[in-house]
């Protein structure tokens, strides 16, 4: 009999470090999936304003900009998509109403672009985009020390 108490208290244990061993997983991969995220938010802040510029001159590179903007939005979808440990929930719930903001923000500037507007500042700059993204980059070291 306490063999088997022995043995039952013994695969506890080993359970719960299996348990505690996961969810240390899927955070160190939440954590990493993230960072991705905000690395490619970061580049298409970076990346978009000079190709809009180079659109405005060059009607053939318009295809390019909101391919770009397609591009984010499919890496909007994915971060939504991620799957998020309990000890993330407070930060992604922020990463989420971002992620919308900065998706209504791509909707809207795809919809002038298709319009022929590719001038920078009403699709970019002088948009919530910007400012979307830049909060998102505030959360990046909150995001990090999960990693850790």
């Amino acid at each position: 009999m306490m063999k088997w108490i022995a043995a039952f208290g013994l695969s506890a244990v080993i359970l719960g470090g299996c348990s505690l061993l996961d969810e240390a997983n899927n955070t160190l991969t939440y954590a990493t999936d993230m960072t991705g995220f905000l690395n490619e938010t970061q580049q298409f802040a970076s990346d978009v304003p000079a190709l809009l510029e180079n659109a405005a001159s060059n009607p053939n590179i318009v295809e390019d900009a909101q391919k770009q903007f397609e591009n984010m939005q499919q890496e909007i979808d994915f971060m939504q998509a991620i799957e998020t440990p309990a000890v993330a929930e407070g930060i992604h719930d922020k990463v989420l109403d971002y992620s919308a903001q900065l998706e209504t923000g791509i909707s809207e500037a795809l919809v002038k672009l298709e319009n022929g507007v590719v001038d920078p500042a009403a699709l970019f700059e002088n948009t919530e985009l910007l400012q979307t993204i830049q909060k998102l980059q505030d959360l990046r070291m909150n995001i990090e020390q999960l990693g850790q």
